[in-house]
């Protein structure tokens, strides 16, 4: 299960949330859970927790549960805001208390190779592309990975939203 949402915030709103994404946030590098060595290849992106700002985090679980049709009860401390550069492939699953995951693409070219793609079976299988103000809802454990772009210093913003507890509205 896959959803996609186009016009995840309405337009003025999209324009603030970039503003302050971009302009506001202070990001820290990251690395893959687990990892020991600060490589490229443990390299997961800068990111910003959005338990940081509370207003914020409110406002994309608001969104999501109206985009999405569900009623969100707990979401990860570990949900953020991810500045990544796209230069490889990093196929993972994510925090393993999730059920579900609610990438947000808030900022970037539009583009191809600037989407999220995902694997069946360890194989490459569907391909989103990015788009501002696209919103996908998966299951945590759906293996993915940002697309990899041959074009040196493509950088995105995406917020994730891990939610832990949720219901769907009727």
């Amino acid at each position: 299960m896959i959803n996609i949402i186009d016009n995840f915030f309405e337009e003025d709103l999209l324009k603030k949330v970039q503003n302050h994404v971009t302009n506001r946030l202070q990001f820290t590098p990251r690395y893959f859970e687990g990892t020991t060595e600060k490589t490229k290849e443990n390299y997961y992106g800068d990111r910003y927790d959005l338990i940081q700002d509370k207003t914020l985090q409110d406002l994309f679980v608001k969104n999501s549960e109206e985009n999405f049709n569900i009623k969100i009860k707990k979401i990860s401390p570990h949900s953020g805001i991810d500045l990544r550069n796209l230069d490889i492939l990093k196929p993972h699953t994510d925090d393993k208390a999730a059920k579900l995951n609610i990438l947000i693409m808030l900022k970037g070219p539009r583009a191809v190779t600037n989407g999220t793609v995902f694997y069946t079976d360890n194989n490459l299988d569907i391909h989103v592309g990015f788009k501002e103000n696209r919103a996908l809802m998966f299951p945590s454990n759906k293996m993915h990975s940002p697309h990899a772009s041959t074009q040196p210093g493509i950088r995105r913003y995406t917020a994730t939203l891990f939610i832990e507890e949720y219901v769907l509205k009727k």
